[in-house]
């Protein structure tokens, strides 16, 4: 979802072992995860309620079939010439 490089990540880390401190950093950094996950869990479902609400498998379908159907006339089209 974000794209974190190394140098970002170890900053964070820096910080943290400042203002949280070394004792309670894992017990913080285990929270932030297990919270991080549980809204990508959220955002994944509410994607898929939405996806299948308007049928975005069917459009996707519809999308795919009209392109293919165009490169197909193009191509009799070219092989006329």
């Amino acid at each position: 979802m974000f794209q974190i490089g190394f140098l970002e990540i170890l900053i964070i880390i820096i910080l943290g072992l400042i203002i949280i401190g070394p004792k309670r950093l894992p017990e913080v950094l285990k929270i932030l995860i297990k919270f991080y996950k549980r809204i990508e869990n959220k955002l994944s479902d509410f994607k898929k309620d939405i996806e299948k609400d308007i049928g975005a498998d069917e459009l996707k379908k519809d999308v795919f079939n009209e392109l293919r159907m165009e490169e197909l006339e193009n191509n009799k089209e070219t092989k006329d010439d």
